[in-house]
Order: C-alpha cells, then structure tokens, then sequence
C-alpha cells in the first residue's frame, strides 16, 4: 500500500505474487475474498508505508517455492475453501494434485525448458 493515511487521494495497492498461469478469474474472486474476510475480522493491521523495494528489507515471509507447498497452505484456508464452495474448492485441489504427481520426476530445469513458450 502507498500513499500517507491522511492523503485519500495518493494511495494504492499492488499485487504481484502470480503469474500468466494463474486462472485470472479464481485470482481476483480469491483476493476479494480473503480481503473481505480481513475487513471482517478486523484482520491484521496495515504495515508502515514502505519506500523503495520492500523485499530487500529481508523481513517479510516468503512465498511458497513449489506446487506442493502452495496446495498445503490453499487445504488451510477455510475462507478460499468457503469462498469457492466445495465442487469448485474440490476441483482446482485435485487438478493440481494430480499435476503435482505428474511432475514430481522432473526437474525444475526440466520443466521450465518444457514449459517455457507454453503460455
């Protein structure tokens, strides 16, 4: 988030952790919903207002690095799962289960090389 509190005209907020892959429809009703959930809740409060690149400040909790270890924080999430209902929680969950089988003997070299002009 940018912009001083008391400037209502100066801020804005940026999201950058996908990528082209991602279902741009299930991204933004994701984010919608587990904001509203924040807003709910009361959620955690905003961070100080950040200049420059916040990732090399080095304090910030990283994303996850695989397939597998995004499906384990997706199974987590009760608001995702409430959000998307069951059929659909259910569906993207053994869709990329089954993925994560499927590739699991590759490496990641492989797989960009694979990959790489796909999308």
């Amino acid at each position: 988030m940018l912009g001083e509190p008391e400037d209502l005209d100066g801020g804005h907020a940026e999201l950058k952790p996908f990528d082209a892959a991602a279902n741009p429809y299930l991204l933004v009703g994701s984010v919608i919903a587990v904001g509203l959930q924040g807003l709910g809740d009361g959620g955690p409060a905003l961070p100080a207002p950040v200049s420059g690149d916040p990732a090399g400040r080095g304090d910030q909790e990283r994303l996850p690095t695989s397939l597998g270890e995004a499906l384990t924080h997706f199974e987590r999430n009760g608001t995702l799962r409430a959000a998307l209902g069951e059929a659909l929680y259910g569906a993207v969950l053994a869709v990329r289960r089954a993925e994560v089988k499927a590739l699991a003997e590759h490496s990641p070299e492989a797989l960009a090389e694979a990959t790489r002009w796909r999308w």
